[in-house]
């Protein structure tokens, strides 16, 4: 080899060097960069691929658990609208002046009432009852945070 490397012009023994050098560089690329860098992005598709089932799992168990919810808290809302606000009104410590039915809604009164307890009856009644808030008419009382409900009007979503 030595013989035939010496018998080589300057010119042919570059071309050689280049030639081995440009080989080198393609089985190094072939035979350890490219097999490394398609690991690398397998093991980041098969974690981000887990992600997305785990996410997947526990959009179907909330979906469940949504549904649930919803057909008991459907089942609640068989009960007419004067029982609901009656009943989580004695829940919640709520006085009701006047009620008075009108149509498919309710209409309700109120003295006096906090008005931080007047959002959480009206977010419980949206949320657990499925009612919704129509109209509401408030003045201030004569507290601070207490406010005079002249007239709410409720009606099933």
């Amino acid at each position: 080899m030595k013989t035939w490397w010496q018998q080589l012009n300057l010119r042919e023994q570059r071309l050689v060097m280049v030639m081995a050098a440009t080989i080198s560089i393609f089985i190094l690329y072939g035979l350890i960069w490219q097999p490394l860098n398609e690991n690398i992005a397998s093991s980041k598709l098969k974690i981000e691929i887990e992600r997305q089932q785990a996410l997947l799992s526990w959009v179907e168990d909330n979906t469940k658990r949504y549904k649930q919810a919803k057909l008991s808290s459907g089942s609640r809302s068989g009960a007419s609208l004067s029982s609901i606000v009656n009943r989580t009104s004695r829940q919640n410590d709520i006085i009701i002046t006047r009620m008075q039915p009108q149509a498919d809604d309710l209409q309700v009164w109120i003295d006096e009432i906090s008005f931080n307890q007047l959002l959480t009856w009206l977010e419980q009644l949206a949320s657990r009852e499925g009612l919704r808030v129509k109209n509401i008419d408030l003045s201030l009382a004569d507290e601070q945070g207490v406010v005079r409900v002249r007239r709410l009007q409720l009606g099933k979503s």
